[in-house]
Parts: structure tokens; C-alpha cells; sequence
């Protein structure tokens, strides 16, 4: 897998941040490159690029992610709105092709955590057993 220059950079500037007293050998062999290259990437006084979520470009349609996603709460979970199915519905409804698959994703995941109170990664409990019936095995 090619890896460019700047983002190995980067990404060991952002493991040096989280962990500061991270020696430089252990650094170096994380990320699969010479002590030199981590020292270089330390010394760079370059800024850590943050990645902002795309929402902007949802704006035109956000309505309507959000109405769908509405009617899913009263929904079974087998019924509700898939991510593909969204985009497919954007698509064929509203002729909006402009926002890729991820984007939509951080946006679904955000709102259902917004409309439902709950994060969209939570584990449900699971319901105790019942009593054991009677004639046992």
C-alpha cells in the first residue's frame, strides 16, 4: 500500500501529540520508518490538519435525510433507512449525486445519535431469559 510522504509525516506527528514521551525508536518502528524520518517529521513546524465533516455539502438535501430518518423511529430496525438506501433515494428523488457514501454516513450517524438520544454504536441490553419451563430436556 503506498503511503505518501505527508501523510506518514503526519501521522506521526499525531501519535508524538497523543503520547509525548513516546521515544523516538518506538516511533520509528510503529510507523515503519528510519529514526531520521521521525526526527524530520518532529522538527516540521508544520499545523495538524484536523479533518472537518462534509456537511456543507449535504445542506440542499438535509432536509430530507432528516424527514426519512424521522419516519424510521417509528419503524421496526429491519425497516429503517440504510445508508445506501438513502443515497439511492437522494438519487432517484431529489437527482442529488453530489455527496459520496461516507459523508452521508457521518451525517446519518450524527442525527440518529441526535433524534434517538442514544449513540448509533450503543450495544441494546439484552432481555433477561424467562422462566425454564417445566418439562426439561
Amino acid at each position: 500500500m503506498y503511503r505518501s510522504r505527508e501523510w506518514i509525516l503526519d501521522r506521526i506527528r499525531g501519535d508524538h501529540r497523543r503520547s509525548p514521551h513516546t521515544p523516538l525508536q518506538v516511533l520509528a518502528s510503529r510507523h515503519r520508518v528510519s529514526q531520521r524520518m521521525v526526527a524530520e517529521a518532529l522538527a516540521l513546524d508544520l499545523p495538524y490538519r484536523a479533518r472537518r465533516p462534509r456537511h456543507g455539502l449535504l445542506a440542499p438535501v438535509r432536509p430530507v435525510i432528516d424527514r426519512m430518518l424521522t419516519e424510521d423511529l417509528h419503524r421496526p430496525p429491519r425497516e429503517r433507512h440504510t445508508v445506501r438506501r438513502i443515497l439511492e433515494r437522494l438519487a432517484a428523488e431529489h437527482d442529488f449525486t453530489a455527496a459520496s457514501y461516507s459523508t452521508v454516513r457521518d451525517y446519518v450517524r450524527l442525527r440518529r445519535a441526535e433524534l434517538t438520544g442514544t449513540p448509533d454504536d450503543a450495544v441494546s441490553p439484552v432481555p433477561e431469559p424467562g422462566p425454564l419451563s417445566a418439562a426439561g430436556p
